[in-house]
């Protein structure tokens, strides 16, 4: 393979996998026969030719899908970037506290359990994960027996368990590409921080990557809504527990309306781009 061409493979890079495999060929065939002979790098206008019409094969690739299957798979995604990131606190807990029993138990009991439901979420039928739901919403109940301070997060933890089975779509499966963004806001929770700034560090990281996702997000959403609507739901579910977590404490309820009405206008406006990047209406 000539430099070229290698280079030329790099820009096809920017059309989805599947257009890719049933056109790149015929497409590198093409740029090969009109650029003159003894080039190592493509042309600046085949290079953005190239790059153009990539971002418009993307954006095209989910109107296959109706406005509801698109939004359920937001949400969907969103609900399990909620969940993995408790599931990376508790199995970072049984981890860092493994000469507690008192601790490690209780968070593996919790932690394993939901890791099965979110695996079986991207995997199995509905009626399989309710099945594997239930042990989960039981161990999360048990923890709250054993742990009062975390009521708050445990009826979020229930009701995202309720939403994951609820959103899972009769056809179509979020792709497991999506998973990519899953591990990457899950691992302010599983890496292994200094235990003298593990607070300080992970908030730093995680604030910093949740920010840097949601402008991602944001430019994003002219090619496809749905990752900005995943991060607002993962948003959502965080300033939910928030509030849930100072109210059981007994600290007052701390006013969320200004952010949430921004959070609300932007919501609006990626479900208005995602009805027009689908096929239909939301029913």
């Amino acid at each position: 393979m000539t430099a070229f061409e290698r280079r030329s493979r790099r820009l096809l890079r920017a059309y989805p996998a599947a257009y890719r495999r049933e056109r790149g060929e015929e497409i590198i065939s093409t740029l090969l026969e009109a650029t003159p002979a003894g080039r190592t790098w493509p042309r600046p206008r085949d290079a953005r030719a190239l790059i153009v019409g990539g971002v418009r094969a993307r954006a095209a690739q989910n109107r296959h899908l109706t406005t509801a299957d698109n939004l359920r798979i937001a949400v969907m995604v969103g609900v399990a970037l909620y969940l993995s990131v408790w599931i990376g606190v508790y199995l970072r807990t049984a981890v860092l506290d493994f000469s507690r029993p008192g601790m490690v138990w209780p968070a593996l009991l919790v932690g394993l359990p939901l890791a099965a439901a979110l695996v079986l979420a991207w995997t199995a039928p509905r009626f399989v994960v309710l099945t594997g739901a239930l042990p989960a919403a039981v161990a999360v109940c048990y923890l709250v027996l054993v742990r009062t301070h975390l009521i708050g997060p445990a009826i979020v933890q229930l009701a995202s368990l309720a939403g994951l089975v609820a959103l899972i779509p009769r056809t179509v499966r979020p792709s497991r590409r999506w998973l990519w963004l899953v591990g990457v806001v899950v691992a302010p929770a599983v890496l292994p921080f200094p235990h003298t700034y593990l607070g300080y560090l992970e908030r730093l990281y995680s604030g910093g990557l949740v920010l840097a996702i949601f402008v991602i997000s944001i430019l994003w959403a002219v090619i496809d809504a749905r990752l900005i609507v995943a991060i607002i739901t993962y948003l959502t579910l965080t300033v939910v527990q928030s509030d849930l977590a100072i109210v059981t404490h007994g600290f007052g309820i701390y006013s969320q309306i200004p952010p949430l009405l921004v959070v609300a206008a932007v919501a609006a406006l990626a479900v208005w781009l995602l009805r027009r990047q689908s096929a239909g209406r939301v029913t």
